[in-house]
């Protein structure tokens, strides 16, 4: 397991953001694409179902597969440090008196 650097990134935390930003990119595609085939062939069919339903079957999971995905990978490999975890005051009005 790689060490953590006083100042910066872990070896495993740059793979990630680099794969990270590749998934970011092939969501993006697989929405455009999904809305740009779904659109221009709607006439050919494919199992009797036109190719504008079979890419709205296989391009909106693909696109939420990709999600979870990005989702998983930030939370297992970007580390979030103690001061951060907290992100709400159990008893705000207590705390600002």
């Amino acid at each position: 397991m790689a060490e953590t650097k006083l100042l910066g990134k872990s070896d495993e935390e740059e793979i990630w953001l680099t794969i990270r930003s590749v998934l970011t990119f092939a969501r993006v595609v697989v929405l455009f694409g999904t809305i740009v085939v779904s659109e221009l062939f709607e006439e050919y069919y494919f199992l009797d179902l036109t190719i504008a339903i079979w890419s709205l079957i296989i391009g909106i999971p693909l696109f939420f597969v990709i999600s979870v995905l990005i989702l998983w990978g930030n939370k297992s490999f970007i580390p979030v440090h103690p001061k951060e975890q907290i992100t709400t005051i159990l008893r705000p009005i207590l705390e600002r008196t």
